[in-house]
């Protein structure tokens, strides 16, 4: 029993504390064998024996004899002296203006470690660490006040769960995602895009999130409704026609692809211009319960939830609230872009 609980606590890898020094003195001094030990700390019976022989020392008695006993001290002194050659410093350590920097990011831009990895490297050699070194910085905490809670997407990952796989009923559309050319599935191609909509909470108010995501730049457009009615959406979507203009619509929206949503099913009407007698955008429809298929603009809605978390009454989100995270987004630095941001690459394909 004694070496199946040593199996299961023990803890690898990790050096003996000072308190636990203290511990093993004591129970050496009580007369306690080093694998009971071992089991009473979490460790192995040979990490107890090196120990006991790295701390010794000779101890006079009473009677002015010596002899040779395990001192908590010692020990520690000892380990101290060898960590001294363990290597060079981190960088961190070396440079706290580099940990206020981080800090400040992290909670004051929600900048992630890789957008941060980018931003450090341009200061200089002294300054340039990896994301993987930021991450392992927050996980040993190296950085006062940033935890892995900081790291909003670190909080998201876990682990997958069984879905039950539903059946959707067949409804009237025009173009299956099938349908829509190959060009615009690696990419290369401007000027098609995501759609999709955000609810707030059952039972709560009606108003809702239109996003629109350009599949190649990542450049996003984001519209309060008041409610997720078909109405609702064609008028966001010719609102922002009459901002572009008809010819120039035409030109930035080629396709978009959007879910089955019954707020999307009026395909004559956000096919069909308000500017002019002819067709502004193709749409195409992603297949039911196929997410991926949209995963830009999934991936981005998620982006929004971190300013607009589930269970918002999105009727009092300000539209100044609105544009100040649409202009977040696309003024962020992506690595899938290459840390340009998607403004950037949006004017480059516009001018171009």
């Amino acid at each position: 029993m004694g070496q199946a609980k040593v199996s299961k606590d023990r803890r690898e890898g990790k050096h003996l504390t000072q308190k636990e020094r203290i511990q093993i003195e004591a129970l050496l001094n009580a007369g306690v064998l080093p694998k009971e030990i071992a089991v009473l700390l979490g460790r192995s019976r040979r990490t107890v024996e090196r120990e006991r022989r790295r701390g010794e020392v000779e101890h006079r008695r009473s009677d002015w004899g010596t002899e040779t006993v395990y001192n908590a001290d010692r020990g520690q002194d000892v380990h101290d002296l060898c960590a001294t050659a363990k290597g060079p410093q981190m960088k961190i350590d070396r440079n706290r203006e580099m940990e206020e920097f981080i800090c400040k990011r992290i909670a004051g831009k929600k900048e992630s470690p890789a957008v941060i990895a980018v931003e450090l490297k341009k200061r200089g050699e002294e300054w340039s660490v990896c994301a993987k070194t930021i991450y392992n910085y927050i996980e040993q905490g190296e950085i006062a006040g940033i935890t892995n809670d900081d790291l909003w997407e670190k909080t998201l990952r876990a682990k997958g769960k069984r879905r039950k796989v539903k059946v959707c009923k067949k409804h009237p559309r025009r173009n299956s995602i099938e349908k829509r050319p190959e060009s615009v599935e690696d990419r290369e191609e401007f000027g098609h895009w995501e759609i999709d909509l955000i609810a707030g909470p059952q039972g709560g108010s009606k108003a809702a999130l239109l996003t629109l995501v350009e599949r190649k730049t990542r450049m996003t457009i984001i519209r309060k409704l008041p409610d997720k009615t078909q109405g609702s959406v064609i008028r966001a979507i010719n609102g922002i026609e009459r901002k572009f203009g008809a010819v120039r619509f035409r030109k930035i929206f080629k396709t978009i692809t959007s879910d089955n949503g019954s707020e999307f099913l009026d395909v004559e009407g956000l096919e069909g211009s308000c500017l002019s007698k002819k067709k502004r955008v193709d749409m195409y429809y992603a297949h039911a319960y196929a997410s991926c298929e949209r995963g830009t603009n999934e991936n981005t809605n998620r982006i929004v939830r971190r300013f607009v978390a589930k269970g918002t009454n999105i009727a009092r989100v300000t539209r100044e609230r609105i544009r100040w995270i649409e202009n977040w987004i696309n003024t962020y630095p992506r690595k899938i872009i290459d840390f340009d941001t998607a403004e950037e690459r949006f004017k480059q394909e516009i001018a171009a």
